[in-house]
Formats: C-alpha cells, structure tokens, sequence
C-alpha cells in the first residue's frame, strides 16, 4: 500500500508482545499431531484458514534462509551493465549501485521503516520491461533493500524450517494492496475473465474507514462476483474474521453485495461483520487482535470453524513497513496456537500465511510475465485480461500495454500435518492459487481466473504430502525465541536504518532443504541457421505450463522477451533475428532455477561464421540426456565443466573432454541423482572463441529432493 494516512493508518498502537513458552509448546505440539486420516488426499482437508498479511518480499523476509532462491541464488539475473541484480543502480550511494543490507534488530530501530513506491505506474519502471533494473529510480533504496534474518523474525523462520515455505509464490499485480486482495478473494482485479479494465488502486479504502458498515461512504462499488458469493450459494461455510480495525484489508467491502446488506443475512455475519460488534463500550471497537483470536478459537472450540476462513488484522498487527513484523508474528502464533490446543481440528486444518502484495520492497526474481504482442515474447495461453493500456489512459511518460503481472514475489508458509518438514515448494504460485486449492478441495469454480494466470499458477497441492504425511515428525525442531521482548524493546531505542557506507555481498547457509516434487519438464536449445541466424527450441512436455524470459546481452539494445509454454507446448523463438547481428549472447531463465545461456558468433569480417555442432539437452529416466551432433567435415573438441556445487567425483566429475569426428553424434548420460538430480555446466570450444553453451536447472523424477546445491554466496 502507499505510504501510511494518520487518519487511516495510524489507528491504534499495540503493546509489545512477545511469543509465550505456551506458544512454542503449542507449535511443538502441532508437528506431533498426525494428519487426519481417510482418503490419503487432498478431501481429508476440512478446514482452510487463510491468513494474509501486508506489503513484505521474499528477500526481504527469507532471502537468507537456507535452501530457497534468495540472496545466494547462483543464477542470479544479469543487469545490462554487467553486474547481477543485487547491485540495483543508484544514485543514493558513492559506488553508483546499492545492495541489500541487513536490518539488523541490535543495531538498528529495525522493525519500523517505511517501504517503497508500488502502485503500477511505478512499478512499470522498476521491471523496465523485464530488465529489472529500475529500484532506485523513486530514490527509496534506503527502504527497499532492507532485510531481515531468523534472528529477527525467529517465529517465521521456525515455521518454515519446520513446515513448508514457498519460494516462488508471488503477488498477483505489479501494485498495491486493494488489486492484490481482489485477486484473493475474486480471482481478479476487474479484468481478467470479467473483462472490464483492470482496478489498480486502493479506491474503497477511504471510503470504508472501518468494519462497521454504518460508517461507510459513498463508492462505485464492483458488481462482480466473489468467491465468497460463490461459496455461499454451494452451501460451503465461510467466514472472515475481522475487528472493528480491519485496515481496510477486508476487500469484500468494495463489492456491491455487501455495500450495504442486510445485517441479518448471511452475506453480512459472515463477510461484514466484527468479533466484538455485539459489545459495547470500548470493547465494540477495541482492536487489539486479542479479540480476533477469542473469537476464533471459540468456534473452534465449539465445532462451529467455518470450511473456509478469512483473516484479517488490525493495522498496527498487519506488519505492514509502518509496523512491526513482531506484531504479527505474535498474532499468527495465537492463531495457530488456538488450533493446536485442539488436535482433533488442527489434524483437519490448513493454515495459510501469505502478504497481500511486497510493500515496494526488493525481490530479486523477475516476476513471469506475458507478452503484449509478438514483438516481445509469445504465449500459447490467451493473455486476455493481463494488461494495462497506457495509451488510453497515459500516466507521465508511460505508454503501451504492460502487464498486470505477476507482481513481486512474497513470503508464503503452509502450516498443516500434510506440509511438516521444512520443505521447500518453488512451483509458480500467486494469489489466483490459493483460490484453485479451494476450488480442487470443496468443488466451486471460480471463474473469474484469466487464462493465462490459470495456467502458469499452480494449485498450492504441490506443497502437500497427503499420501504419507504423518512420516518423520519426531525429527523436527524449533529454535529458542525466549529473548523475544528484549530483542523488540533493544531495536526501539536503535538509531535509524541507513544504507551502510561498506557496502558487503550477503548469501545464504549452503545447507539443503527437503524439496517437493514439480510440474515442470520443460527444455530450451540454441539452433543456428546456416543464413546467420539463431533460434531457441523451448519445449514443454510436462503437464503444467511454464514462463521464461530471454535477455540479450548482445551490443543491440534489444530485449528481453518472455513466453508461456502450455503443457505439451513447443515454440520456436527468434525475436532478436529481427535485425542483423555478428554475435549472440542470449540468457534464458525459466521457473525453480532453470537456466541457459548461449553465445558466440555469426558473422566475421562480413562472412557468415558456419557453427557445425548441435546440441540439444532433454531428460531421461532421471538423468540428463546430452545429445552432440557434428555436421561439419572437420573434428570437434568440446570441454565440460561442471560448477564445483555440482561436481559429484566420477559420477559427475569438474572437467570432461569430449571429441566428435566430423559427421558424427555423440550422446552422454549424466546420473545427477548424486546431486540430488541438479545440475549446472558450461560446454565450450577452444578452437572457437567466445562459443559456449550453460546449462542449469533439475531433472523432476516425480518424487521429493533436495534444493539446489549451489546455493550459497551471492553472486554479483
């Protein structure tokens, strides 16, 4: 959301408090719960609670836990300048650059710091096409690059080192909260499969300064249908638990339903209405989260939990930038807390922990995107619904038809007895997913979901292990966060955060984590043309669909691209032909850490540069099939060598040569099942300089690994 109103944002203060040994008892408790048994599917789930925070990244939050793709991430986009993109141009620093700096709670007021710009205009020159490269242009580096490590969130980081966190779950817009929430609770922001043009503000939120419906102002209000309408009418229970203080996060207000309704129908108690409403003096409006949390655990005590169940806290609770993580850390462990102190509902319950949108501040994943038109990518998926006209509706200097999104990515962490064990989920997800998890449990369609945001978003299940979920919770752990309210207090009294004048590359713990088996089988292969040109083969074989962008590093100023591949999918890429070029220098990312990069020559001295070898790398049987092909007359000799991540002794050992006679194949199987089936090596030619071929990525086998082994130091 944009910077925080005094009269909308700054309702109420909550005192400092700190997570209970009652707490961690529960949480220690939750993973020695078994899963409810029956179907050994996705139908025992009774019971979803979903618990949407605001305005926090990924990085910013976890970029230094171990085994997901942050800070140390060893593919990491390059800028067009040549450093990655942790080094994000800047002129509020003497090196020209700023990076993520740590937030240190005992160094710093840590805890309270404003965020970034983020409405979509301005975030269309953050993303700057997909180069990424625009996080200084508002000159907020001094928000945007904080962030934090498990000393400072010790109640989040437990969570996700001992349920699952998903590291590729993103927003759903390039901007602010109320367009995000549209999508969560609707399944779009006005566009999508609606069609109308797309909301990308905050519009309502003045409107409605509270819960209480009798305070709400005149609006246009949507007409569309929400999936709480939708629940409603196939007689699946829901309910939304709010306080008088609901900061405007409660997006069902904006919806012509329930502006007004009748306060006796069951649109207004389950979608309007406050825990405390039938209270009165200052109890009715109190808004503490205490409340919240009483009002929950008494229907769970009484057997009343809803199927379906909407969170949403006080401002000052929210952890939105102008508050305090520590704030919402403390309510998301009472909630959980009220589960576990009922085991027979916990067993049957997912709980999840998302952020409504990044708050403007520093990821460092490109979101997936598609293209406008061809001149910039291709998608086999209808991309319907996914843009902004800016020639109709021109903002400064913006023109043409950007994206809505996907938006920045977030942190999201599933706590149930089917998600136990510190894994990490890196499948494609946004707020659209947490809406088709609920379709594929209870039935109800929502169909609100654009086509393409459909396709490239998966179902959250991937996250599950609803087969064997009750397997090796005795090995599970948590951290100590006794100093908790000490640690609080000490940051209060901490000088203000400021952008160090040593600037330090940060990374992560080399450590792996249990992964979740994916989707993906996709494949990307260079092909030159003997007329000067090369395309991209990008293959999709897998069932679900995958975004990728190419980036040309080339001297033409070109780029970058992005495609969507539907399963079963190929495509022939070819954009950066539409002028002449001697060289080629073209990297392609794709999703859970999928990666190619190509160069090297086409013409020399205004002669055409032939390039006889052809390779082609596909999957077999859990191993990585690498197909070369000579056709030219004279013998090739080709060097492998394997990142030092990946090498795994003779299995896969650092440096191989390979021959290939004129006229000849030669295939090599590589068994990266010692790298628990990653893999990330680079080919080249002596004989030809500036010919190389990289290839990164894992081989899906249809089982749970491990997370990338290469990850570690930051890349710059």
């Amino acid at each position: 959301m944009p910077p925080v109103s005094p009269h909308r944002r700054d309702l109420l203060k909550m005192g400092v408090a700190g997570l209970s040994a009652a707490s961690l008892a529960s949480l220690r408790q939750a993973m020695a719960i078994p899963a409810r048994g029956g179907t050994g599917s996705l139908m025992d789930v009774e019971h979803v609670v979903i618990f949407m925070q605001e305005n926090r990244a990924f990085d910013h939050y976890f970029g230094t836990f171990a085994g997901v793709r942050g800070q140390g991430d060893p593919r990491p986009l390059r800028l067009r300048n040549g450093h990655s993109v942790w080094r994000q141009p800047s002129d509020e620093h003497a090196d020209g650059y700023v990076m993520p700096y740590w937030a240190d709670s005992k160094s710093s007021n840590a805890y309270v710091m404003g965020g970034g710009d983020q409405g979509h205009a301005e975030a269309v020159p953050i993303v700057n096409g997909g180069h990424f490269d625009g996080w200084g242009t508002s000159r907020q580096m001094h928000n945007r690059m904080t962030h934090y490590k498990a000393a400072d969130l010790p109640y989040y980081h437990a969570l996700a080192s001992n349920f699952t966190i998903c590291d590729a779950y993103h927003c759903s817009t390039l901007t602010q909260t109320y367009p995000n929430r549209l999508h969560l609770w609707s399944g779009c922001n006005g566009a999508g499969s609606v069609g109308g043009r797309p909301v990308l503000s905050n519009y309502g939120e003045d409107e409605t300064p509270s819960a209480d419906m009798t305070e709400d102002k005149p609006m246009q209000a949507y007409t569309w249908t929400t999936y709480a309408e939708r629940l409603e009418k196939a007689g699946v229970s829901w309910k939304v638990y709010q306080e008088y203080d609901n900061f405007g996060d409660n997006i069902l207000h904006c919806f012509a339903s329930f502006r007004p309704c009748d306060t006796s129908s069951s649109l207004y108690k389950r979608g309007r209405s406050w825990v405390s409403e039938h209270k009165t003096g200052a109890d009715r409006t109190r808004s503490d989260g205490q409340q919240l949390v009483e009002a929950f655990r008494a229907d769970i005590a009484s057997g009343t939990l809803p199927q379906v169940s909407w969170i949403v806290t006080a401002a000052a609770l929210s952890e939105h930038p102008s508050y305090t993580p520590a704030e919402g850390e403390n309510v998301c462990a009472k909630l959980i807390e009220a589960l576990t102190d009922h085991p027979e509902v916990f067993a049957k319950t997912v709980f999840i922990i998302n952020y409504d949108e990044a708050g403007g501040l520093f990821d460092h994943v490109l979101p997936p995107m598609p293209p406008a038109d061809d001149s910039q990518g291709w998608s086999g998926v209808s991309t319907a619904g996914e843009f902004e006209d800016y020639d109709a509706r021109p903002v400064g200097p913006i023109r043409g038809q950007h994206p809505l999104g996907l938006g920045i990515r977030i942190p999201a962490i599933i706590v149930s007895p089917w998600t136990r064990g510190g894994y990490v989920c890196s499948e494609v997800f946004d707020h659209v997913s947490t809406l088709k998890f609920l379709e594929k449990r209870f039935g109800v369609a929502e169909p609100n979901i654009s086509p393409w945001r459909r396709a490239i978003s998966g179902d959250l299940t991937s996250a599950f292990d609803f087969r064997t979920p009750n397997a090796g919770v005795k090995t599970l752990s948590l951290p100590s966060t006794d100093d908790y309210k000490d640690r609080l207090a000490h940051a209060a009294a901490q000088p203000s955060l400021h952008i160090p004048e040593q600037q330090t590359a940060g990374g992560q713990p080399t450590d792996q984590r249990p992964a979740r088996a994916l989707p993906y089988q996709v494949a990307a292969d260079l092909r030159a043309t003997n007329d000067g040109k090369v395309f991209i083969d990008f293959t999709n074989t897998g069932a679900k669909a995958a975004v990728f962008s190419v980036h040309d590093y080339a001297p033409y100023q070109l780029g970058p691209w992005h495609y969507t591949l539907d399963g079963g999918q190929n495509h022939a890429a070819g954009q950066w032909n539409d002028i002449p070029r001697d060289v080629y220098d073209l990297a392609v990312h794709g999703p859970n850490g999928f990666y190619r990069h190509f160069t090297g020559r086409l013409n020399h001295d205004d002669r055409p540069v032939i390039d006889p070898v052809a390779i082609t790398v596909g999957e077999q049987d859990g191993q990585l099939v690498v197909a070369l092909k000579n056709d030219g007359d004279m013998a090739a000799e080709l060097t492998l060598v394997f990142a030092p991540a990946y090498v795994r002794g003779d299995t896969l050992p650092a440096h191989r040569v390979v021959s290939l006679a004129g006229r000849s194949a030669q295939t090599l199987r590589l068994d990266v099942a010692a790298a628990d089936h990653w893999f990330d090596f680079t080919l080249t030619q002596a004989a030809v300089p500036g010919w190389s071929r990289r290839y990164a990525g894992h081989v899906e086998t249809g089982a749970a690994s491990r997370t990338d082994p290469g990850i570690g130091a930051m890349v710059v």
